[in-house]
C-alpha cells in the first residue's frame, strides 16, 4: 500500500470535517423512534376557530384547553403586540399578534404545553391538548 500524499491527506481531512459539520450539532427537529424526524406539535393556522383565547392587561386567558386539530385563536385586547411560543421552543406563532388582532395555532399532538410571550417573557400560560 502506498502512503498518502500530503494533498490527498488534506482532501480526506477536509471531507471528514465537512461530513462531521453537516451531520453534527443540534437540530430544530428531534428524532423519533426509527430515525425519522419528529413533527413539531403545533403550527400557525388560518382555519376556523374552535377554541377562543385572549390576552388583556398583559395576561393570557387561562386555562387554554383544546383537542388535537382544534384551532386555538388568541385575540389581543392590548395595544402592544404579543406572541405565543412554547417554552421548549418546539413551536410557536411565526408573527406577533398585533394590538386588536388575532392569530391562531393548531396542535397535532396531545400534551400539556407551557408557553410564554416572546415579546414579554414574564407572561406565561399552559395549553392542554387532549386526543380527539
Amino acid at each position: 500500500m502506498r502512503p498518502m500524499r500530503p494533498m490527498h491527506r488534506l482532501a480526506a481531512l477536509s471531507a471528514a470535517l465537512l461530513l462531521a459539520a453537516c451531520s453534527g450539532g443540534s437540530s430544530a427537529q428531534t428524532s423519533a423512534p426509527g430515525g425519522t424526524a419528529a413533527a413539531k406539535p403545533c403550527d400557525d393556522s388560518t382555519g376556523t376557530t374552535v377554541v377562543a383565547a385572549s390576552v388583556k392587561d398583559n395576561t393570557w386567558s387561562q386555562p387554554v384547553n383544546a383537542r388535537v386539530n382544534d384551532v386555538i385563536t388568541w385575540t389581543n385586547n392590548d395595544g402592544v403586540p404579543h406572541k405565543v411560543v412554547l417554552d421548549d421552543s418546539s413551536c410557536g406563532m411565526k408573527d406577533n399578534i398585533p394590538g386588536g388582532g388575532s392569530k391562531s395555532l393548531v396542535f397535532t399532538k396531545a400534551g400539556t404545553y407551557p408557553f410564554h410571550c416572546s415579546v414579554h417573557p414574564s407572561m406565561k400560560g399552559t395549553i392542554t391538548i387532549t386526543a380527539s
